[in-house]
């Protein structure tokens, strides 16, 4: 009896370790997947905080269309070529009009360009305007310059070039709206 149970179950000596080796093994194999995890999350915040600032500079681009309609005079006198540039760090004052009960339509757009300047910066810390209106044109053309928090490619983003102050970083991205009040 003792010669069949030998023959039955295999020698003792050829199963040590054997157990710490596949949980080493089932280790690294955990620890590469929660790195993969980590880089997942890093990655996804990256893309979340992109859309915070796109949504953001939708809405700042929809507010400043909603001052310019609102007065529709100081659009026609040219009173919205305007340019805010990401290098200045200067806060806007709002302007006070010389009548507080009548502002003219020239200090009505330079009092929403200085309270919209504030909450761009607000809102995108580094970022820049351009507004351009020509002359006897029915819409103003603006592109809004903000700072990624990081590198993307080594090119400059189109729109970013085809504003009037050339922006050759790569880490800004822009976008452009064509306001028709």
């Amino acid at each position: 009896l003792s010669r069949r149970m030998k023959l039955i179950s295999p020698p003792l000596r050829s199963q040590r370790g054997a157990s710490m080796i596949e949980v080493l093994v089932s280790l690294i194999v955990v620890a590469f997947g929660l790195l993969g995890l980590a880089g997942l999350q890093a990655r996804s915040m990256s893309f979340q905080k992109d859309s915070f600032d796109r949504k953001a500079a939708a809405e700042m681009a929809g507010q400043l269309a909603e001052r310019v309609r609102a007065n529709f005079d100081g659009f026609k006198a040219g009173n919205y070529n305007l340019t805010l540039t990401p290098n200045d760090a200067t806060a806007a004052l709002i302007p006070a009009c010389g009548d507080p009960l009548n502002c003219s339509p020239a200090e009505t757009a330079a009092r929403d360009w200085a309270m919209w300047q504030i909450d761009l910066r607000r809102r995108l810390p580094v970022s820049g305007a351009y507004l351009t209106a020509p002359a006897n044109s029915a819409q103003i053309n603006l592109v809004l310059a903000w700072q990624e928090g990081q590198q993307r490619a080594d090119t400059v983003d189109t729109l970013c070039s085809n504003a009037p102050v050339n922006i050759a970083d790569t880490t800004f991205r822009c976008s452009n709206w064509i306001i028709n009040p």
